[in-house]
């Protein structure tokens, strides 16, 4: 009798407990999503810099921010680029020559943006210009310079126009928005240059928030899943996969095998159809730059929230038991 009474005493204390995380959950997701509403006033008088803005997200959002009637400069790869944003968008936007990968280039857009904003400051860096790099087939794959062309624009590229632009944020205790993957946050296996490099987005990010917090400007990170950009073109990356199947070794190409090929390539093609409209990730870089209270984080995507972010805390014993199946079916000890 007493054992019962003490058991039914203790699952009460448990649900008591429970009820009191839910509702206190409850509350802050109720408190979060109101302050999350309000909009910065006099969008007008603040100006962004948004890096590889030739398309993808980069394209369509300085467009966004464009037509929302702040002042752009839009950091453009090529002369195509900044031709197409001339035409399409408003006096107020001006697109520029801009290699994230080159300091000097970096150097010449952050003289054309200084005389242009003054004592005021610059309100917002978008980071968005990167690559895709080396992806497809597995880790052996990729070269040394594989990672070195990652690492030089997806990394080191930002880390450059971070450290360049840093002064006039500060004026203006301004806004930093780094564009990084839920690959930042789950390692990818046949993708190993971009995960590595995001891996360094999320860790520079989060250094770089806690170290300007005493300036006044903060930092957020965009973590989008796949979506529908130029570098997931599904023609350029099964071209990409058979360039690097090509270039692999006569021995490599025996331990694989054409079947674990072919599996990469209908991996790619099952992703492709997954491809989710960029405007969300868009929406996200629009509320860290224009809201009163943005986020620190943006995850984007059902498949980065309900798929790659929940196996990140998965403890790692248990998450590197989830392969892909073309690897379980094809990689046999025979061949190994």
């Amino acid at each position: 009798m007493e054992c019962h009474v003490v058991l039914s005493w203790g699952n009460m204390e448990v649900l008591t407990l429970l009820e009191i995380i839910s509702a206190l959950w409850a509350m802050y997701s109720v408190v979060t999503w109101w302050l999350e509403r309000g909009r910065l006033s006099q969008l007008t008088d603040k100006t962004v810099l948004i890096t590889g803005c030739d398309t993808g997200f980069g394209n369509l959002l300085a467009k966004r921010l464009d037509q929302l009637g702040l002042r752009v400069f839009a950091g453009c790869l090529t002369e195509a680029g900044v031709a197409e944003l001339r035409q399409s968008c408003s006096e107020r936007l001006q697109p520029i020559r801009m290699d994230v990968s080159s300091s000097d280039s970096v150097q010449d857009a952050f003289r054309v943006v200084k005389e242009a904003v003054g004592s005021k400051g610059l309100w917002g860096l978008v980071n968005n210009a990167g690559i895709a790099g080396v992806s497809g087939g597995t880790m052996d794959w990729a070269t040394k310079e594989d990672y070195q062309a990652c690492l030089k624009v997806n990394l080191l590229g930002m880390i450059d126009v971070t450290k360049i632009f840093l002064p006039l944020l500060k004026k203006s205790r301004g806004r930093v928005v780094n564009v990084s993957s839920a690959a930042g946050r789950m390692a990818v296996q046949d993708a190993g240059p971009y995960t590595v490099c995001k891996y360094g987005v999320e860790a520079f990010s989060d250094c770089l928030r806690r170290a300007m917090r005493y300036f006044g400007v903060k930092v957020h990170i965009i973590e989008p899943g796949f979506h529908r950009t130029e570098i997931t073109n599904q023609e350029m990356v099964l071209g990409l996969l058979d360039q690097i199947w090509q270039r692999q070794s006569p021995e490599t190409r025996t331990e694989y095998g054409v079947e674990f090929l072919q599996a990469s390539k209908d991996y790619k093609v099952s992703l492709g159809r997954l491809m989710q409209d960029p405007g969300a990730v868009v929406d996200a870089m629009e509320h860290a730059l224009c809201a009163t209270h943005p986020r620190s984080r943006y995850v984007i995507g059902w498949d980065a929230r309900l798929v790659a972010i929940p196996m990140s805390w998965l403890p790692t014993d248990l998450g590197d038991l989830m392969p892909k199946l073309k690897e379980i079916k094809f990689l046999d000890c025979e061949k190994c």
